[in-house]
């Protein structure tokens, strides 16, 4: 079946990017990211995949069967070694091997960690290219991914984390703002200017730095949420419930 005629695919709302890098019938072999996983069928899944070539998407047919060799070898947020057969441009490749790199399974226990890695990788999902400018997205969406394994995260941190890896695409697509500390400006287009606060700036300079004040990061992810809908006109939707998550309790709790 035709990738346009999948609906398993076509209801993702973004398409593999590999199609013209292999030749059909070729075996390729590679590590690759887990973007998404969705039902086929009964016993099948489609498994779309972040590789150093772009992004594809694979069919294991008999995926959950009690006997199959897939069981436990992939998952959202693994990284795995991949063995696949290429096929024509638009087609589902045929998942022949797959072994587990890192699991990433601490973030399994932090809520905060787990909304974070799913946004992190629809913008992979959504934005990395074909070719070997890949290579850079992958390595930024496994770092990202690393990160959030280290510790259980404040609120604060959280929404650091997510400026972080905001701020990283947008310096893999030539889109990374100009910012104005001193006139307390951030720069859209041209002379397009959205006022914010020098405190925020000087956050949006550098992220990762600590704070304790949690509306500093909050207000620079609305900066970077104005600048998103601006250039690649991103829904804000899933964005604004993704920060809605990791700064969920903050006030019963004491989070910062």
């Amino acid at each position: 079946m035709n990738l346009v005629e999948c609906p398993a695919w076509a209801s993702w709302g973004y398409a593999p990017t590999d199609g013209g890098v292999r030749m059909a019938g070729e075996t390729v072999k590679c590590e690759a990211i887990c973007l998404d996983v969705r039902p086929w069928s009964r016993t099948s899944h489609v498994v779309a995949w972040l590789t150093p070539h772009g992004r594809i998407v694979t069919l294991v047919k008999g995926a959950v069967r009690p006997k199959s060799a897939f069981l436990g070898q992939y998952d959202l947020n693994y990284t795995c070694e991949l063995v696949y057969y290429a096929r024509s441009r638009g087609d589902l490749h045929a998942l022949r091997e797959c072994a587990p790199i890192c699991l990433r399974a601490e973030l399994r226990g932090d809520y905060r960690a787990l909304a974070l890695a799913g946004h992190f990788r629809r913008l992979a999902a959504d934005f990395a290219p074909a070719g070997p400018d890949c290579v850079a997205w992958q390595a930024a969406l496994a770092d990202a991914l690393d990160r959030l394994c280290l510790r259980r995260l404040s609120s604060a941190e959280a929404v650091g984390e997510l400026l972080r890896f905001e701020l990283a695409v947008l310096a893999l697509m030539g889109l990374r703002p100009e910012l104005e500390a001193e006139s307390g400006a951030f720069a859209l287009r041209g002379e397009r200017r959205m006022p914010v606060d020098p405190a925020v700036a000087a956050y949006l300079r550098d992220p990762t730095r600590p704070v304790e004040n949690v509306r500093i990061p909050l207000d620079a992810a609305r900066a970077i949420g104005v600048f998103y809908q601006f250039h690649l006109d991103c829904a804000s939707d899933v964005r604004r419930t993704v920060l809605g998550m990791i700064c969920k309790k903050q006030e019963k709790q004491g989070d910062r």
